[in-house]
């Protein structure tokens, strides 16, 4: 009995001995550390990012549908167009004739019953020559042939001597007493130039009646032209049909005034004093509107076909 305990602890020694021996005998291996896993993530290629089959579209790397490109059809060459002539007015310059037109007859209707007439409003008409003048048709006035013919003043505001002699024969007419018959006793008619070719180019004429006695006025003067739009004008006499007076002007009585004509057409004369101020004036004279006719009929003759 004793023999088999000490055999039993002996055999118990043993595998203990034995067991320890080969639990010495096993490397031990320490878990690495924070940054030793760091370095060996580093040294490791990233490995690809796993993208979910539901967020790829199934025709993203596919092109869009693009219609074919459709066939074009034969586009024939432009017709050749017949030439046309340029027009011979610009836009601009039809406005400023219609501009110039609507001035005109604005200006027609202010000064249509001459001096004898209602003064017009003087800021009036000023506002409706500016107009006027900036569409002026004839580019040197003062020396056109247009400025000849025979002319009656509408419309006066300067301060010639006479145009002062007028203004005093119309502002005596218009105080004189009237006869116990409602007859005017003094009588002033309506003021005409007539502009010539030959020197001296101007006259003035006036008709008067005192009573029954009739008398007309005039004034010669000679105009010459210094500039394309100024003249300068010179008294050389004044003449009365009654008793067959004439009044010549010399030193130191001649007189001389510098004009501007701002305007001039078939129609119309407006002429400015050094000061500015106008003096409008209407053609009146038969004989150039009948030679005005008389040359539009030849040239409308010799357009005709088969006019040689």
């Amino acid at each position: 009995m004793l023999w088999q305990r000490v055999r039993g602890d002996t055999c118990c020694l043993t595998l203990q001995l034995a067991a320890y021996t080969l639990i010495a005998r096993v490397p031990t291996f320490a878990p690495p550390s924070r940054c030793a896993a760091l370095r060996m993530q580093e040294d490791s290629p990233p490995e690809p990012a796993l993208v979910p089959e539901e967020s790829v579209p199934e025709d993203s790397a596919a092109p869009a549908d693009v219609p074919p490109p459709t066939e074009t059809a034969d586009v024939p060459p432009p017709a050749e167009t017949a030439d046309v002539p340029p027009p011979t007015e610009t836009a601009e310059d039809e406005f400023d004739w219609d501009e110039g037109s609507v001035a005109k007859e604005a200006l027609k209707s202010e000064i249509g019953d001459g001096l004898l007439g209602t003064r017009p409003d003087a800021a009036v008409i000023g506002e409706i020559l500016l107009a006027l003048e900036a569409a002026n048709p004839t580019r040197s006035p003062a020396t056109s042939p247009l400025l000849n013919g025979k002319w009656k003043v509408v419309y006066a505001s300067g301060t010639s001597p006479g145009l002062k002699a007028f203004t005093l024969l119309l502002k005596g007419a218009q105080n004189a007493p009237k006869s116990p018959s409602g007859a005017e006793l003094v009588d002033v008619q309506d003021a005409y130039i007539t502009i010539q070719a030959e020197q001296p180019r101007a006259e003035s004429s006036v008709k008067t009646r005192v009573f029954s006695f009739e008398n007309t006025v005039k004034l010669t003067s000679r105009i010459e032209a210094e500039s394309a739009v100024r003249l300068v004008e010179t008294y050389d006499s004044a003449e009365s049909s009654y008793m067959n007076l004439r009044l010549p002007f010399q030193s130191p009585l001649q007189y001389k005034r510098s004009l501007l004509v701002s305007y001039l057409d078939e129609e119309l004369l407006i002429i400015r004093d050094r000061f500015g101020r106008p003096d409008v004036l209407m053609r009146c004279d038969d004989s150039f509107w009948a030679t005005s006719a008389s040359s539009d009929a030849e040239a409308a003759d010799d357009a005709a076909p088969g006019a040689s």
